[in-house]
């Protein structure tokens, strides 16, 4: 999608290109959109990862875990706070993940499960600032 570190999909680069990067809809397993990303959801469609070690491999199977849980459990988040869209459950997957590389997770109740994805995403956000000027 990236072509000379420029937008292939779109002739001017839409600002909510400039604030997520569309693979973590190929990331999480998740179209983007219905019939009207119909462009979009076939380039994140052609995406393909490479899995040079098997921590790679099992992070990206993570990824998807998560999103299909964002996705599928809405009613375990505290007041169903969990997003609804296409991009907040990719952003939400890829930045808690880590959560579904814990073999012992899926022994867990789903409330406790969904705690532990918004503990992972406020951890990954705080990192980030901290990063960042």
């Amino acid at each position: 999608m990236l072509r000379d570190n420029e937008c292939s999909i779109y002739e001017a680069r839409p600002q909510t290109c400039r604030d997520y990067d569309c693979r973590v809809f190929a990331a999480s397993g998740i179209e983007p959109g219905g019939p009207d990303k119909v462009v979009i959801n076939r380039r994140v469609r052609q995406w393909r990862f490479n899995y040079p070690t098997e921590l790679d491999h099992a992070a990206h199977s993570a990824v998807m875990a998560c999103a299909t849980f964002i996705r599928t459990k809405r009613s375990s988040f505290p007041n169903q706070r969990a997003p609804i869209g296409p991009s907040g459950i990719s952003v939400l997957a890829c930045e808690s993940y880590t959560v579904f590389l814990q073999p012992e997770i899926h022994t867990q109740p789903d409330p406790e499960i969904a705690h532990s994805i918004l503990d992972a995403s406020h951890e990954f956000k705080s990192a980030y600032r901290s990063t960042t000027p």
